[in-house]
């Protein structure tokens, strides 16, 4: 017993309603005072994508719109995570050159504890989608609306405090992280379409040389 409690994960898991209960508060500790912990926030971004990928399989018949012959639990995965940790990296970029104290560390953590409520509603989303009828979506659509709206929420409460920010600064950045993420994924795509070319330009010269042989 006195193992569990000096659990460190375990307790990072716990940590997580400090973090919903008094977000402001809980993020500030967990960023100055070491409270929370990084496995923990792993736990909870496997559990956020678990629940992404059940409540898009699992759902009542009625409401479920997945094609099982193109779904892609990897590419699913993929979708979830990628904008996820773009986030992250555009966030520190942008927050690293108007003097945010939060490292990479804490952004990600923040944004892992975010996710509970989003976790939270989409295992309540599966078993009501077979309770409610067709013409009650609009109740799905409820419970499926507060947990973007909570975690939205505590995901800027999160960029609030963990960089020490005002609530005009705290907004700035957001908007600049969106821009980051944009400005990144052109980044990606122009390193793809150069890498593709020089790639077919090799190619070429490959098939050249061995034709001329």
């Amino acid at each position: 017993m006195k193992n569990w409690k000096n659990n460190k994960t375990l307790n990072g898991l716990k940590y997580s309603g400090n973090i919903i209960s008094h977000p402001i508060q809980g993020v500030y500790e967990m960023r100055f005072e070491g409270q929370g912990d990084l496995g923990a926030c792993i736990i909870l971004m496997c559990l956020f994508v678990l629940s992404v990928i059940c409540k898009q399989v699992y759902t009542g018949f009625i409401f479920n719109e997945v094609n099982e012959r193109t779904y892609s639990v990897v590419r699913e995965i993929a979708n979830v995570l990628f904008p996820f940790f773009l986030w992250c990296i555009a966030n520190w970029s942008v927050t690293a050159l108007v003097d945010g104290e939060g490292r990479f560390r804490d952004i990600y953590m923040s944004l892992c504890y975010a996710t509970v409520p989003c976790i939270v509603t989409n295992f309540l989303y599966i078993p009501a989608s077979y309770w409610f009828t067709a013409e009650e979506a609009g109740f799905l659509g409820i419970i499926s609306g507060v947990g973007t709206v909570f975690f939205l929420m505590y995901a800027f409460v999160g960029n609030l405090t963990v960089h020490q920010f005002t609530l005009s600064k705290a907004v700035l950045t957001v908007v600049l992280t969106l821009f980051g993420m944009v400005f990144i994924m052109f980044l990606m795509v122009l390193f793809a379409s150069m890498f593709d070319s020089l790639y077919s330009y090799i190619a070429g010269v490959v098939t050249e040389i061995q034709l001329r042989v």
